[in-house]
């Protein structure tokens, strides 16, 4: 017999439509803002240079004191906004928004995205040499958790809505969607964790649009359209495309331990960190005074090295030129990325390579291609993404036909950065300040609640009697039930309410509304388990109503400590399981008499 007032609540289809549908807009809000941030950034660049480089120009010519007084003053401003304001937007960006990301669940400070924006568009403005993606990217993910706190998402909706913030900004910022998505995943979680790719994909999309729309559909990089490499002749180049992968990957590691050995003679210097970024600062003038092609975000000595417009020499001056200028101007305490100043280098040192080999007579494989590829391998061993590299370098010259030639270089230079430097350039940042990153291994990191939860709950209504509920309890072997009134949360009753009332009262006279708990303890569906069990063991609750990430008064499951002990006893048998199955294959492969042994 059905009693009265008892339903079975199953996980609503249109509960997770809205919930997906809301995380979509969510996105394209946080793509739009990521197009204009990058907009806004550009203007802001182009502004400041106006006004600290182009009107003393125009008043007092070129002069030597000038280019040295620009980056120093805008050094000295930097300085100061970063060590008064947010010491977070000092450096290159990337790795505050993976500490941000990864250890505290999307959430950063709301004023780092506006100190990062105006302390990088000064340092680039006023002659830094340094990127745009690290600032774009900490304007992107700023806003996002601005967003997310706003609307009092969950910490998953949070993390999955600022890697989607960065990811616009980094795809509006070099016209490139997919890499900006690719950036996204590889780059910026680092406890094992795997998010929803769906939101990345909408923001990037509509974040490249926005940009392309007042921009124009304009490439970084312009790259030959008749470099090609047919199939059939990658096997006998194959030998110089993994040279060149070991190549980068050697430089890598030297441009990443180069980067960090600058940083600490700038910290070593008993000054105030505002002095000290002012120094840096006129150190990059007087770099600019003889090489000012690695001034700022400048792309024309690259497009000129590609249009074979310049030398050996020069190239491998300007390699050297750009490496000091970079580590100077944010290793001193500016702001800006280390993404571009990579590329530069990168395909300089392509360059260079391209013209040695051809003229040793070795290969006649156009000096482009090369460009390409080391621009690539340095990327990919600098910051240990080489999935993002291949689809964004491609991205960025608009060509895809060198896909086999850029995979070779680009892997073999990751497996060797690897192998030397366990850390990309954004991690050995965030472990010189002491944090660390763990994955995900423990069992109940691992899982969400809605992987283990009862989506088939039984609920009651807060009109039903007492009574009835026990021989509901008795039917489901369950201690408790959600209270539900017109799909909405509004208590728990459990075994111990009614033992509360049962001894003193006539059970007959009360309904459930009468003696139900209604200060619900509840918990959210992408929560991780390993927090629902330290939420059970501090309250001393044994299970809990799961709710709508989007809304909390909407319940979509149930959990118990069964629950979570099943799923973790479950797991330690496939450890165990597991681990007895490598010991046995180390054995046998140490000793493989056992399986004669055991045939006989």
């Amino acid at each position: 017999m059905k009693i009265k007032g008892i339903q079975s609540l199953e996980l609503p289809h249109r509960v997770l439509m809205r919930i997906q549908i809301r995380m979509i807009g969510i996105a394209s809000l946080i793509g739009i803002v990521g197009g204009l941030g990058a907009v806004l950034f550009r203007r802001m660049i182009s502004f400041v240079n106006e006004i600290f480089v182009q009107l003393p120009k125009s008043y007092f010519g070129e002069s030597v004191i000038l280019t040295i007084l620009a980056p120093g003053i805008g050094g000295l401003i930097v300085g100061f906004l970063i060590y008064k304001f947010a010491s977070e937007a000092k450096g290159h960006g990337v790795p505050e928004i993976i500490e941000s990301v990864n250890l505290h669940h999307g959430r950063m400070r709301l004023r780092v995205p506006f100190i990062k924006i105006i302390a990088s568009a000064i340092t680039i403005g006023t002659g830094g040499s340094a990127g745009r993606e690290g600032p774009i990217a900490q304007i992107g993910g700023g806003f996002a958790s601005l967003i997310s706190q706003k609307l009092k998402l969950s910490k998953e909706q949070s993390k999955i809505l600022v890697v989607s913030g960065v990811a616009s900004g980094i795809a509006a910022t070099f016209n490139a969607p997919i890499g900006g998505v690719l950036f996204g995943l590889e780059i910026l979680p680092r406890d094992g964790r795997s998010y929803s790719v769906f939101p990345l994909v909408v923001s990037s999309v509509i974040a490249t649009s926005v940009g392309g729309l007042i921009l124009g559909d304009e490439r970084a990089f312009i790259f030959p359209s008749h470099i090609s490499i047919h199939p059939a002749e990658l096997p006998a180049n194959l030998l110089i495309f993994l040279g060149i992968g070991v190549l980068m990957g050697l430089l890598s590691v030297l441009w990443i331990k180069g980067f960090y050995l600058i940083e600490d003679l700038f910290e070593k210097i008993p000054m105030s960190p505002i002095l000290v970024a002012g120094i840096g600062g006129i150190l990059v003038g007087i770099i600019e005074v003889f090489y000012p092609e690695v001034s700022g975000v400048n792309y024309d000595p690259m497009n000129a090295a590609l249009a074979l417009k310049i030398g050996l020499q020069t190239v491998i001056i300007l390699v050297v030129a750009k490496f000091l200028a970079t580590s100077a101007s944010i290793g001193s305490g500016g702001s800006g990325g280390v993404f571009a100043p990579t590329l530069f280098q990168g395909l300089m040192l392509g360059t260079a390579l391209g013209f040695i080999l051809n003229s040793m007579g070795l290969t006649d494989l156009p000096v482009q291609l090369f460009a390409f590829l080391a621009m690539a391998g340095l990327f990919a061993g600098t910051s240990h993404a080489p999935l993002t590299s291949i689809i964004f370098l491609s991205e960025i010259v608009g060509d895809f036909n060198l896909f086999l030639p850029l995979m070779f270089v680009v892997i073999t230079s990751w497996a060797v950065a690897k192998y030397i430097l366990e850390d990309d350039i954004y991690i050995i940042k965030l472990k010189r300040r002491g944090i660390k990153f763990k994955k995900a291994i423990d069992i109940l990191e691992e899982y969400t609640v809605d992987q283990i939860m009862s989506s088939n709950v039984v609920s009651v209504s807060p009109y039903d009697r007492v009574e009835d509920i026990i021989d509901l309890m008795k039917k489901t072997h369950h201690h408790g039930f959600p209270v539900v009134k017109d799909g909405i949360l509004v208590g728990v009753i459990t075994s111990d309410d009614i033992d509360k009332v049962i001894q003193n009262v006539d059970m007959r006279e009360w309904e459930v509304a009468k003696i139900c708990t209604r200060k619900v303890i509840s918990v959210h569906a992408s929560s991780p388990v390993s927090e629902v069990l330290i939420q059970m063991a501090e309250s001393r609750i044994n299970r809990f109503p799961v709710v709508s990430d989007s809304n909390s008064d909407i319940i979509i499951g149930w959990i118990t400590r069964t629950d979570i002990m099943s799923l973790y006893r479950q797991e330690k048998r496939y450890a165990r399981a597991n681990e007895a199955e490598k010991k046995l294959f180390h054995e046998i492969e140490n000793n493989p008499d056992i399986i004669k042994r055991k045939e006989q």
